[in-house]
């Protein structure tokens, strides 16, 4: 079967336009009337994605850390701490976005996804020693430091650092 190079080549730029079009915020009264007219086509098709709102409706208010105490049967502990989002490099940034949404997500949980965690962290940190050691206990800990407002006339530069003090979320133990 032969392919029409045109006809490939026509679908490409109309498509790539049709993206354009759509995937940016409008620019003006033009542009919003482009995505007004191929708005209906892109509903039909199942392919609109809706209003894109990169830091909204509800922008983050408080910069987070979780710290976990990880206490073995032989008393050893060992210390786990979220990642911290402001020393990453963009392109890391990236790569553990669902990470990052993940933390930002589980101070709105509760206790069912709060033992998750301790759970997993039960299974993956190390005793201090290497040693194969029981996990006796989990204690999860959150702090955070408020994010002004965008509103605010004099907002001092980030990344918002002043935390206040560890707050314990969960102390978990393995069911014996």
């Amino acid at each position: 079967m032969a392919v029409n190079k045109r006809a490939v080549h026509g679908f490409f730029v109309g498509f790539l336009a049709v993206l354009a079009i759509d995937a940016f915020h409008a620019v003006g009264a033009p542009h919003q009337d482009l995505k007004d007219a191929i708005n209906p086509a892109l509903v039909t098709t199942g392919l609109w994605q809706g209003p894109w709102r990169l830091y909204g409706p509800e922008v983050d208010k408080v910069n987070l850390r979780f710290m976990a105490e990880v206490a073995f049967a032989d008393g050893a502990v060992a210390t786990w701490n979220s990642p911290d989002w402001t020393q990453m490099s963009a392109p890391r940034k990236f790569v553990h976005a669902r990470d990052m949404n993940y933390f930002g997500y589980l101070l709105r949980a509760d206790a069912p996804a709060w033992d998750a965690l301790c759970a997993y962290l039960a299974r993956t940190v190390r005793h201090p020693a290497g040693k194969p050691v029981a996990v006796a206990q989990v204690t999860l800990a959150v702090r955070g430091a408020l994010i002004p407002s965008p509103d605010d006339k004099l907002v001092p530069p980030g990344p918002y650092l002043v935390f206040d003090p560890w707050d314990t979320l969960r102390v978990w133990r393995p069911a014996p």
